[in-house]
């Protein structure tokens, strides 16, 4: 079974965003250690925590910013910033479901 993937978020609740080629996204880990991994390499995120994503994340997200893409950074690249990655569609996102199972997003 696949590891949910993983997102940062501030204290107060707020989600990271940004902007990868003129598209507002949440950029989006592969796993805890990938989330952890690029946490540390990039000074800018110490405000941030990451934290499994699920789906009703993913729907409330998408509520607020229709728009919103998903992008799945490159962990292992060693630029400080978060633009080494692809976008991924929201069918494949993998999100903590219920009862400790995991889910794809729909």
């Amino acid at each position: 079974m696949n590891e949910p993937m993983y997102a940062m978020q501030r204290a107060n609740g707020e989600w990271l965003m940004t902007e990868i080629e003129g598209q507002r996204c949440l950029p989006v880990f592969q796993n805890a250690m990938a989330a952890r991994r690029v946490h540390q390499r990039v000074g800018t995120l110490m405000v941030y925590r990451p934290q499994p994503l699920d789906s009703e994340v993913i729907t409330k997200l998408q509520r607020q910013t229709p728009d919103l893409r998903f992008w799945l950074v490159d962990d292992f690249a060693p630029n400080p910033d978060l633009t080494p990655g692809r976008w991924l569609s929201p069918d494949e996102l993998i999100t903590a479901g219920d009862a400790g199972g995991y889910a794809m997003a729909a």
